[in-house]
């Protein structure tokens, strides 16, 4: 038993990367990005990327923000979704986790 918990402590903090997709006027996308990166940084997160996807017929705007965090900051983004799903610019708001990316390669 000893050995185990030599090994977790020695491993660190675990880190896990997750998706946050929050759906918002095209007109308000400007001010949602405002506020998701004020959130974010006021709890010391940063998206590593934030990408936009534009739904033209509809003018709606998918604010995509990949996030990367320890184990125990993930409950400051659960306040996140909550909190942004009560904007009124925000119809939707989803968060997944992301698996990590492989750095072996497949043998061909």
């Amino acid at each position: 038993m000893k050995k185990w918990m030599l090994w977790f402590v020695q491993r660190g903090p675990s880190v896990a990367t997750y998706r946050l997709t929050v759906t918002c006027a095209a007109g308000q996308a400007d001010h949602v990005v405002r506020l998701l990166l004020a959130e974010l940084k006021g709890a010391g997160l940063a998206p590593s990327q934030v990408l936009r996807n534009w739904d033209e017929a509809r003018q709606l705007v998918q604010l995509i923000a990949t996030v990367l965090c320890q184990a125990v900051q993930r409950a400051v983004l659960v306040r996140f979704v909550n909190r942004a799903g009560a904007w009124p610019q925000v119809r939707q708001v989803r968060w997944e986790g992301v698996a990590p990316l492989s750095l072996k390669r497949a043998n061909a």
